[in-house]
């Protein structure tokens, strides 16, 4: 492009352009428009002194606006329930995540079974060093057919190397399709008892061993919920479980397809740990079905009369 004369002349608030010629197509451009422009007078309007009260109304106007636009674009979104708040968590997640502990999970949608302030941890897959809940009110009036619960399904299993259940109240208890090389129960009272495992080979002393990589999951102390579920859809490893001086009502205890090296259900008192749901001890509120393997047992101190927790 040659650009024979480019030249911006201001003068008295009016601008001209010159002529532009392009050798390449042969073609000249000029402007013979004139694009003078004197600003306009505007008759009756003199900011004067003013003008730096009128930048700051517009600055301030602006910050009100972008704050509006800021808030209503964030208004009805709620923030990640933090553990221990009611919610499901995925431990499988969180150490594939690279976590060291179980921080951020999800809401679980509301309806009758599920309630409203149920805590749910999903194991499945995971290495976890303990999982502990102490002092802690579980229950719900209607609606629940546990309060507690621990289990996977039958093609998969926890494997954990000790599970308790210390000073725990509830209306009742059930364990089935599991193993544990030592079961002890003891010191515990139920509005009937029927503890019938089957001696077997099968069951193994799992020990955990180290805990690097286990993913850790903060002991959850006080607080209360309509229930506490413990899951896994595949199978997961953990150092210890242990429920200690939980109180539930409304619904009870249920252990499935768990596999343990030690299991222990006791009291520090003979009527800290109690289970009944008041039907009569003709009708076992405390159950070990024969489908759960063990390859020694404890019995001692147990008591059975009529029982009734709410």
């Amino acid at each position: 492009m040659d650009i024979k004369k480019l030249k911006v002349v201001i003068k008295q608030r009016r601008v001209s352009f010159p002529t532009l010629r392009i050798p390449i197509i042969g073609v000249g451009v000029s402007f013979p428009l004139n694009f003078g422009y004197r600003l306009p007078s505007l008759q009756g309007l003199d900011f004067g002194a003013r003008i730096k009260s009128v930048v700051a109304a517009t600055f301030i106007l602006s910050g009100v606006v972008i704050a509006g636009a800021v808030y209503f674009a964030i208004k009805g979104i709620d923030p990640a329930p933090i553990w221990p708040q009611a919610a499901s968590y995925d431990a499988a997640r969180a150490q594939k995540l690279g976590l060291e502990a179980i921080e951020v999970g999800e809401d679980i949608p509301e309806d009758t079974q599920q309630g409203t302030m149920t805590l749910q941890l999903n194991i499945g897959g995971a290495r976890i060093d303990e999982i502990r809940f102490s002092d802690m009110s579980i229950g719900k009036a209607s609606g629940l057919t546990d309060a507690i619960k621990i289990y996977s399904t039958q093609s998969t299993t926890i494997i954990c190397e000790k599970l308790e259940l210390i000073d725990v109240e509830a209306t009742d208890f059930l364990m089935s399709t599991s193993t544990a090389y030592s079961l002890k129960i003891q010191t515990t009272t139920a509005d009937g008892l029927s503890i019938s495992p089957t001696l077997s080979s099968d069951p193994i002393k799992y020990s955990f061993g180290s805990t690097r990589g286990a993913l850790s999951v903060p002991e959850v102390s006080g607080g209360t919920f309509d229930r506490i579920l413990i899951s896994a859809a595949s199978t997961s490893t953990v150092g210890t479980i242990s429920f200690e001086r939980v109180k539930a009502y409304g619904a009870g205890i249920t252990l499935q397809d768990i596999n343990c090296g030690e299991i222990v259900i006791s009291g520090t008192g003979s009527e800290s740990s109690v289970y009944g749901d008041g039907s009569g001890i003709n009708s076992p509120s405390f159950t070990v079905h024969s489908s759960v393997k063990v390859q020694n047992s404890s019995l001692v101190g147990n008591v059975e009369r009529p029982v009734s927790v709410r």
